[in-house]
């Protein structure tokens, strides 16, 4: 059990003593320089980092043994030596004396521990391991880093500007707790968006008080080709604190359990054949529901801006003078095949790569695609195709495109139940023709399909079903989706 007491201590300007002068104390000491402590450096031998601070008159070294007494009027001491003699006498001369003493790398010859530090301008926090693992208190440093380094800092810094007025104008403590929880909370749903312009007079004691900004923000978001664990941090932190979500029909399950319980969830999914939710109306949807003050996620499969048409909602929303930020997500053009080991782009086979739509906008007249420019790239990933998979490989073979030229379709990319049906230009809309599915299907042409039977064949996936022929793979992937 930990029971130590976490504490912060002010030691700017107190005297530290360093015992040791190699890469330990190294770090050691810019930490303690860090928190403008007067630090004294005492070592027979010192790194060039530490001879340099000296020189520089950052610290002060004295360039000897450890003597007895020299821990007498110092604040804390750190003993940095592999010497165990030394470690022992520092130890005892400082605990007799109730000076806080940290042995490095000996827990048990610690009366303190030094924490593994995330700091982003007033923001500081610590994370303790009872000082059993460094190591882990490092990567959970990082995580909580990756968290809350966006925001938190800036929202630091606008309570702390506030403060000075708060005290002034609400004497009773309890008032001003409740004032503070609900900045807190209500800035907290606006991402990026931290307001400086608290009026605490407007506040009305009988209800909570409203942020001056009467409208919220809208965040485009890729959720990635399909596996939850997919979606970029950036995206998840923006999901778990929305107020308001909008997503498309291939979000799974998992990703909206991360949505908070008081945040609305509307879909507004849209498949070939069954559309749900006409755009203009999810474009007002989204402009409604942010001219109510809320924090609006669109949660889109994939990236935004690819065959996503988060294009033409970026496009509505800053003509109607909203806030809006759109976040990248892993397209399923790039997820799909390289999570099957399909490189789009190799030095022997392909030099170029080009992504294309099946399905063009039905308001455009005629078709728009470049058959003869297309036939020249190497790698040709196509989206929202299968449907016209025979009128896509006919015009890409009438334009110079091998007719062996191999061919995957892939049906529910990283999803449980992941299928791939391999062929050639020739036979390809027969073979894909044959497997009944309501997926979706990404389609990628190219020498580089290859490589995934190989990759295949060498267990590389996590478990692959008896095939339902030789040219069809069934995956099964390592999380469920309901």
């Amino acid at each position: 059990m930990n029971n130590l007491y976490p504490i912060f201590l002010k030691i700017e300007r107190e005297p530290v003593l360093v015992v040791g002068g190699g890469k330990v104390a190294e770090q050691k000491i810019k930490g303690l320089l860090e928190a403008n402590a007067d630090v004294t450096v005492i070592a027979p031998v010192v790194s060039a980092n530490i001879e340099k601070l000296a020189e520089e008159r950052k610290i002060v070294l004295h360039r000897r043994r450890y003597e007895s007494g020299d821990v007498e009027g110092v604040f804390i001491v750190i003993c940095a030596t592999n010497d165990r003699d030394v470690q022992e006498i520092v130890f005892k001369e400082a605990r007799d004396r109730k000076i806080p003493v940290n042995i490095a790398d000996m827990p048990d010859r610690c009366t303190f521990y030094l924490s593994s530090v995330f700091q982003k301008g007033d923001l500081k926090v610590a994370v303790s391991t009872n000082g059993k693992s460094p190591t882990l208190g490092k990567i959970i440093r990082d995580k909580i880093a990756a968290e809350y380094s966006d925001g938190y800092p800036a929202l630091l810094g606008t309570i702390g500007g506030l403060r000075p007025e708060i005290q002034k104008t609400l004497p009773d403590f309890e008032s001003r707790k409740k004032l503070y929880e609900h900045i807190v909370q209500t800035e907290l749903k606006r991402p990026h968006s931290y307001s400086k312009n608290y009026s605490v007079e407007a506040r009305d004691d009988s209800r909570s008080s409203k942020n001056s900004l009467s409208v919220g923000k809208v965040y485009l978001v890729g959720a990635g080709p399909g596996d939850p664990e997919l979606i970029t941090v950036k995206a998840l932190r923006l999901l778990r604190s929305a107020e308001v979500v909008l997503y498309d029909a291939l979000i799974s399950n998992e990703l909206l359990s991360e949505v908070p319980e008081s945040a609305e969830k509307i879909y507004v999914g849209k498949r070939a054949g069954a559309h749900c939710v006409k755009q203009e109306e999810i474009n007002e949807l989204l402009i409604r529901k942010v001219c109510e003050g809320k924090c609006v996620v669109r949660l889109k499969g994939g990236d935004p801006f690819v065959f996503g048409r988060g294009g033409e909602e970026l496009k509505t929303l800053q003509e109607a003078g909203i806030e809006v930020e759109a976040v990248p997500g892993v397209t399923a053009g790039v997820g799909l095949p390289t999570s099957l080991g399909i490189p789009l782009t190799h030095r022997e086979e392909s030099s170029s790569v080009l992504f294309l739509t099946g399905h063009e906008a039905p308001a455009k007249s005629g078709e728009h695609v470049d058959w003869e420019c297309v036939s020249h790239v190497d790698t040709i990933v196509i989206y929202m195709g299968v449907k016209r998979l025979g009128i896509i490989t006919e015009r890409l073979i009438r334009h110079g495109v091998s007719a062996s030229k191999p061919v995957a379709v892939i049906f529910g990319g990283t999803l449980p139940a992941e299928t791939v049906v391999t062929g050639t230009m020739e036979n390809i809309e027969e073979r894909a023709g044959e497997f009944s599915t309501d997926l979706p299907g990404l389609i990628v042409v190219g020498n580089v399909v290859r490589f995934f039977r190989e990759f295949t064949t060498r267990e590389s996936i996590p478990a692959i079903q008896e095939p339902v022929s030789p040219e069809v793979t069934i995956l099964e992937r390592d999380f469920f989706v309901e």
